[in-house]
């Protein structure tokens, strides 16, 4: 039996620490946030709920579709019956878009947290620095505590992250530096005293600085009143408006609404913002060499794998059956 330190607790650090589990090793989980799950993140309100995250799965590879056909089953997740519409520089546009989309319910980390229960979780614990003792690894936090010994660190935080905790010297390090830094998107959401009229429930937008809108109640197991909407802003645009405040973010928002079909909008009940500074990769990349058996280090993470929610979930399957054959 193996120790494994991983490192971050989104959809890849899970599905590593549960198949480890499940393999008869040991695992510890830490986490800096206070919750689990990363971009799979939905925040509660007074009397309203939004995904200011990831917004939706599909499913590609066979394997991964078993995976969501479980968290179906365990209630983790459900059909969205949404065909997003396309808005542009022309208006709203009809898409022939009919690929099934998925969420969790009654939260987008609904299966994060079912594939937690059990593991060794820590939150609120920011790993900054790793030490090799001997053949194995500690792990010290932000506050000087120290974690160990584990045989090996699993790395599935984002890019910026894992590249500041890998020890000089890996055979990871080089892919890993030609791979494009991640992008920031800012998230609002927010919620109407009045039904907005809006007919269609989500939109691609091509242009302005706002790319996706959705209608967030829309969503199953989610409730519908009062009618709730998430905007995501464009990578550029939020990069350049990393400090915007929450009145732009508003202004900006309820203008895409408009142009989607309703030129005068009910007031705003509520909103919130929430900036992600590491929301997806820059460009389309795979990691073809995820564990260097010399240092006993792991990457895993959607940006290691074609930034998608199944890439998330392939990169820690895929990392935990070269362990388990590793550890074998």
């Amino acid at each position: 039996m193996a120790v494994f330190a991983v490192v971050g607790a989104g959809l890849s650090g899970m599905t590593l620490a549960r198949e480890l589990e499940q393999a008869g090793h040991r695992c510890q989980v830490f986490e800096k946030s206070r919750g689990r799950g990363g971009r799979l993140a939905t925040r509660r309100r007074d009397g309203w709920q939004a995904d200011h995250g990831a917004q939706y799965f599909t499913v590609r590879d066979p394997e991964f579709q078993q995976e969501v056909d479980q968290w179906l089953a365990s209630g983790w997740a459900a059909p969205w019956s949404v065909t997003p519409a396309v808005l542009d520089q022309d208006g709203v546009q009809s898409s022939p878009d009919e690929q099934l989309r998925y969420v969790g319910v009654p939260t987008m980390n609904a299966m994060v947290q079912g594939m937690s229960e059990g593991l060794d979780l820590f939150v609120k614990t920011r790993v900054d620095r790793l030490e090799r003792v001997g053949k194995q690894w500690r792990l010290w936090d932000d506050q000087g505590e120290q974690y160990g010994q584990f045989d090996a660190v699993l790395l599935t935080a984002p890019l910026a992250q894992s590249l500041a905790l890998l020890p000089p010297g890996s055979s990871l390090e080089v892919p890993l530096r030609g791979t494009s830094a991640m992008v920031p998107c800012w998230a609002l959401a927010i919620t109407f005293s009045e039904p907005t009229g809006i007919e269609t429930d989500a939109a691609f937008v091509k242009t302005g600085v706002v790319n996706w809108l959705a209608r967030d109640s829309s969503k199953p197991g989610r409730v519908a009143d009062p009618e709730t909407w998430v905007a995501h802003f464009t990578a550029q645009w939020s990069a350049n408006h990393l400090d915007a405040s929450d009145s732009l973010l508003e202004q900006q928002c309820l203008a895409a609404l408009r142009r989607l079909g309703q030129s005068e909008l009910p007031p705003v009940s509520d909103r919130f913002k929430h900036r992600w500074l590491y929301a997806r990769s820059g460009a389309e990349t795979v990691i073809e060499q995820a564990f260097d058996a010399n240092l006993a280090i792991g990457l895993a993470g959607d940006w290691t794998q074609g930034d998608r929610l199944e890439g998330a979930w392939r990169s820690g399957h895929r990392l935990a059956k070269t362990l388990i054959e590793h550890w074998a």
